[in-house]
């Protein structure tokens, strides 16, 4: 694997990225390396797969719509 070493002020990186405030006025150590391919694992994704671990997530009850919005906000407007 192929790697990068560079030193650099950090008032160069603090304009890409959010550093600590202690890293201001400092020489940094920064490492770069290539990450994994992960749009070869999106891809894979089997869309029966992803709706079969849904069903069952919502429970099935005889309410509308209407009937669970009114239960939930009574629910949560007895929360303290």
């Amino acid at each position: 694997m192929e790697a990068i070493r560079r030193y650099i002020d950090a008032s160069s990186l603090m304009s890409i990225m959010a550093l600590p405030e202690t890293f201001k006025n400092r020489k940094l150590e920064v490492l770069v390396f290539p990450t994994e391919e992960q749009e070869s694992k999106k891809e894979k994704i089997d869309i029966e797969s992803v709706v079969q671990s849904l069903i069952g997530v919502i429970p099935d009850v005889d309410m509308t719509l209407e009937e669970l919005q009114e239960e939930r906000r009574h629910k949560y407007e007895t929360v303290d």
